[in-house]
Protein backbone atom coordinates (compact mmCIF):
# COMPACT_ATOMS: atom_id res chain seq x y z
CA UNK A 1 0.00 0.00 0.00
CA UNK A 2 3.14 1.93 0.35
CA UNK A 3 4.01 2.02 -3.51
CA UNK A 4 0.33 3.05 -4.02
CA UNK A 5 0.58 5.79 -2.06
CA UNK A 6 3.54 7.13 -3.20
CA UNK A 7 2.22 6.64 -6.78
CA UNK A 8 -0.69 8.70 -5.87
CA UNK A 9 1.61 11.67 -4.65
CA UNK A 10 3.51 10.96 -8.18
CA UNK A 11 0.78 11.01 -10.62
CA UNK A 12 -1.09 13.51 -8.81
CA UNK A 13 1.89 16.36 -8.54
CA UNK A 14 2.78 15.65 -12.08
CA UNK A 15 -0.79 16.80 -13.40
CA UNK A 16 -1.26 19.57 -10.77
CA UNK A 17 -3.48 18.14 -8.09
CA UNK A 18 -3.70 18.29 -4.86
CA UNK A 19 -2.76 14.36 -4.11
CA UNK A 20 -4.93 14.77 -0.93
CA UNK A 21 -8.02 15.22 -3.66
CA UNK A 22 -6.93 12.20 -5.15
CA UNK A 23 -6.49 10.02 -2.54
CA UNK A 24 -9.71 11.39 -0.91
CA UNK A 25 -11.35 10.20 -4.41
CA UNK A 26 -10.34 6.70 -4.38
CA UNK A 27 -11.61 6.32 -0.67
CA UNK A 28 -14.83 7.39 -1.85
CA UNK A 29 -14.66 5.28 -4.63
CA UNK A 30 -13.68 2.08 -4.11
CA UNK A 31 -12.01 2.14 -0.27
CA UNK A 32 -8.66 1.17 -1.60
CA UNK A 33 -9.58 -1.41 -3.24
CA UNK A 34 -8.58 -2.59 -6.40
CA UNK A 35 -10.69 -5.03 -7.66
CA UNK A 36 -13.67 -3.18 -6.64
CA UNK A 37 -16.53 -3.34 -9.15
CA UNK A 38 -19.76 -1.15 -8.96
CA UNK A 39 -23.46 -1.79 -9.62
CA UNK A 40 -23.09 -0.10 -12.91
CA UNK A 41 -19.91 -1.82 -14.27
CA UNK A 42 -17.18 0.84 -12.86
CA UNK A 43 -13.95 -1.10 -11.98
CA UNK A 44 -10.53 -0.50 -9.88
CA UNK A 45 -9.84 2.24 -7.73
CA UNK A 46 -10.46 5.16 -9.33
CA UNK A 47 -13.94 3.22 -10.30
CA UNK A 48 -13.91 4.23 -13.92
CA UNK A 49 -16.52 2.90 -16.56
CA UNK A 50 -15.15 1.09 -19.48
CA UNK A 51 -15.95 3.88 -21.92
CA UNK A 52 -14.08 6.04 -19.85
CA UNK A 53 -10.98 3.75 -19.71
CA UNK A 54 -11.38 3.08 -23.18
CA UNK A 55 -10.62 7.02 -24.25
CA UNK A 56 -8.00 7.19 -21.45
CA UNK A 57 -6.03 4.14 -23.26
CA UNK A 58 -6.34 1.93 -19.92
CA UNK A 59 -6.13 -1.93 -20.79
CA UNK A 60 -6.17 -2.90 -17.43
CA UNK A 61 -8.55 -0.96 -14.76
CA UNK A 62 -7.55 -3.45 -12.25
CA UNK A 63 -4.08 -2.55 -12.15
CA UNK A 64 -4.23 -0.06 -9.59
CA UNK A 65 -0.99 2.13 -10.82
CA UNK A 66 -3.10 1.80 -14.85
CA UNK A 67 -6.12 2.94 -13.20
CA UNK A 68 -4.75 6.28 -10.86
CA UNK A 69 -2.73 7.17 -14.22
CA UNK A 70 -6.69 7.56 -16.08
CA UNK A 71 -8.11 8.69 -13.24
CA UNK A 72 -5.98 11.29 -12.62
CA UNK A 73 -5.88 12.46 -16.28
CA UNK A 74 -9.56 12.10 -16.34
CA UNK A 75 -10.17 14.31 -13.30
CA UNK A 76 -7.87 17.07 -14.48
CA UNK A 77 -9.56 17.31 -17.18
CA UNK A 78 -12.65 17.94 -15.36
CA UNK A 79 -11.07 20.15 -13.56
CA UNK A 80 -9.93 22.08 -16.77
CA UNK A 81 -13.00 22.10 -17.57
CA UNK A 82 -14.55 23.60 -14.60
CA UNK A 83 -11.91 26.36 -14.66
CA UNK A 84 -10.15 24.59 -11.12
CA UNK A 85 -13.73 24.35 -9.47
CA UNK A 86 -13.05 21.14 -6.90
CA UNK A 87 -16.86 21.27 -6.55
CA UNK A 88 -18.03 21.07 -9.54
CA UNK A 89 -15.08 18.93 -10.66
CA UNK A 90 -16.04 16.55 -8.16
CA UNK A 91 -19.45 15.94 -8.88
CA UNK A 92 -18.71 15.84 -12.84
CA UNK A 93 -16.22 12.64 -11.26
CA UNK A 94 -19.79 11.44 -10.29
CA UNK A 95 -22.60 12.18 -12.11
CA UNK A 96 -21.13 12.81 -15.22
CA UNK A 97 -19.89 16.60 -16.95
CA UNK A 98 -23.12 16.91 -18.43
CA UNK A 99 -25.06 16.30 -15.68
CA UNK A 100 -22.98 19.71 -14.28
CA UNK A 101 -23.50 21.91 -16.98
CA UNK A 102 -27.54 20.94 -17.71
CA UNK A 103 -27.64 21.57 -14.09
CA UNK A 104 -25.54 24.77 -14.21
CA UNK A 105 -23.82 23.40 -10.72
CA UNK A 106 -24.02 20.55 -8.48
CA UNK A 107 -26.91 18.34 -9.11
CA UNK A 108 -29.83 18.27 -7.17
CA UNK A 109 -29.08 14.48 -6.68
CA UNK A 110 -28.92 13.01 -2.73
CA UNK A 111 -25.90 11.04 -3.91
CA UNK A 112 -23.77 13.59 -5.57
CA UNK A 113 -24.63 16.24 -3.01
CA UNK A 114 -23.56 13.51 -0.27
CA UNK A 115 -20.20 12.39 -2.37
CA UNK A 116 -19.16 16.04 -3.09
CA UNK A 117 -19.78 16.81 0.87
CA UNK A 118 -17.63 13.39 1.63
CA UNK A 119 -14.48 14.48 -0.76
CA UNK A 120 -14.31 17.94 0.61
CA UNK A 121 -14.06 16.83 4.31
CA UNK A 122 -11.84 14.73 3.42
CA UNK A 123 -9.57 17.12 1.68
CA UNK A 124 -9.44 19.49 4.57
CA UNK A 125 -8.93 16.65 7.32
CA UNK A 126 -5.75 17.34 8.89
CA UNK A 127 -4.83 13.58 9.64
CA UNK A 128 -4.36 12.74 5.69
CA UNK A 129 -2.44 15.51 5.28
CA UNK A 130 0.56 14.09 7.03
CA UNK A 131 0.79 11.14 4.28
CA UNK A 132 -0.10 13.20 1.19
CA UNK A 133 0.33 17.35 2.23
CA UNK A 134 -2.23 19.52 2.79
CA UNK A 135 -3.49 21.72 0.32
CA UNK A 136 -3.14 25.47 0.42
CA UNK A 137 -6.37 26.71 0.98
CA UNK A 138 -9.12 25.34 2.94
CA UNK A 139 -12.30 24.38 0.05
CA UNK A 140 -15.57 25.32 1.33
CA UNK A 141 -18.49 24.11 -0.57
CA UNK A 142 -20.55 27.30 -0.86
CA UNK A 143 -23.49 28.25 -2.89
CA UNK A 144 -20.46 30.32 -5.39
CA UNK A 145 -18.63 27.25 -5.77
CA UNK A 146 -21.38 24.60 -6.97
CA UNK A 147 -22.44 27.11 -9.70
CA UNK A 148 -19.81 26.70 -12.93
CA UNK A 149 -17.62 28.92 -14.51
CA UNK A 150 -18.49 28.12 -18.03
CA UNK A 151 -21.44 29.32 -19.98
CA UNK A 152 -23.23 28.45 -22.94
CA UNK A 153 -22.40 30.42 -26.11
CA UNK A 154 -25.53 32.77 -26.65
CA UNK A 155 -25.78 33.97 -30.34
CA UNK A 156 -26.16 38.22 -29.96
CA UNK A 157 -26.61 39.55 -33.02
CA UNK A 158 -24.72 42.73 -34.02
CA UNK A 159 -25.74 45.70 -34.01
CA UNK A 160 -26.68 48.17 -36.35
CA UNK A 161 -25.28 51.46 -36.49
CA UNK A 162 -28.06 54.09 -36.73
CA UNK A 163 -28.28 56.47 -39.60
CA UNK A 164 -26.45 59.71 -39.69
CA UNK A 165 -28.93 62.65 -38.76
CA UNK A 166 -28.24 65.16 -41.60
CA UNK A 167 -28.73 68.50 -39.85
CA UNK A 168 -31.29 70.56 -40.62
CA UNK A 169 -31.04 74.11 -42.50
CA UNK A 170 -31.54 76.86 -39.47
CA UNK A 171 -33.70 79.70 -41.48
CA UNK A 172 -32.95 82.71 -40.54
CA UNK A 173 -34.76 85.67 -41.56
CA UNK A 174 -33.03 88.34 -43.76
CA UNK A 175 -33.04 91.69 -42.34
CA UNK A 176 -33.62 93.88 -44.72
CA UNK A 177 -32.04 97.47 -43.77
CA UNK A 178 -34.94 100.03 -43.30
CA UNK A 179 -35.24 103.17 -45.83
CA UNK A 180 -33.27 106.22 -44.77
CA UNK A 181 -35.86 108.47 -43.15
CA UNK A 182 -34.94 111.98 -43.01
CA UNK A 183 -36.86 113.37 -39.09
CA UNK A 184 -37.28 116.73 -39.30
CA UNK A 185 -37.75 118.91 -36.38
CA UNK A 186 -37.94 122.25 -34.90
CA UNK A 187 -34.36 122.57 -35.04
CA UNK A 188 -34.36 121.53 -38.90
CA UNK A 189 -33.88 124.22 -41.20
CA UNK A 190 -36.90 125.43 -43.54
CA UNK A 191 -36.41 124.88 -46.71
CA UNK A 192 -36.27 128.20 -49.02
CA UNK A 193 -38.68 128.49 -51.52
CA UNK A 194 -38.61 130.95 -54.06
CA UNK A 195 -41.73 133.19 -55.03
CA UNK A 196 -41.59 133.80 -58.65
CA UNK A 197 -44.19 136.77 -59.32
CA UNK A 198 -46.42 136.26 -62.18
CA UNK A 199 -45.39 138.48 -64.84
CA UNK A 200 -45.74 138.42 -68.55
CA UNK A 201 -42.06 137.49 -69.17
CA UNK A 202 -42.02 134.63 -66.71
CA UNK A 203 -45.49 133.61 -68.26
CA UNK A 204 -43.58 133.90 -71.87
CA UNK A 205 -40.52 131.46 -70.27
CA UNK A 206 -42.60 129.20 -69.17
CA UNK A 207 -45.07 128.43 -71.84
CA UNK A 208 -42.70 129.23 -74.74
CA UNK A 209 -44.28 131.71 -76.34
CA UNK A 210 -42.96 135.07 -76.67
CA UNK A 211 -44.89 137.70 -75.01
CA UNK A 212 -45.02 141.41 -76.78
CA UNK A 213 -42.95 143.84 -75.09
CA UNK A 214 -44.06 147.34 -74.04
Amino acid sequence: MTDIHAHIKQVALRHGISPLLVAAIIEAESEFNPRAVSRKGARGLMQLMPATASSLSVRDSFDPYENIDGGVRHLRRLLDRFHGNVPLAVAAYNAGEQTVINYHGVPPYRETRRYVAKILRRINYRGVAVIYGSSNRRVVMTESTMRPQIRPAVYVPPTRPEPRREAEPVHRETVRPEPRREILGPWAPTPMIRSVAASPRTSAIVSGVPSESP
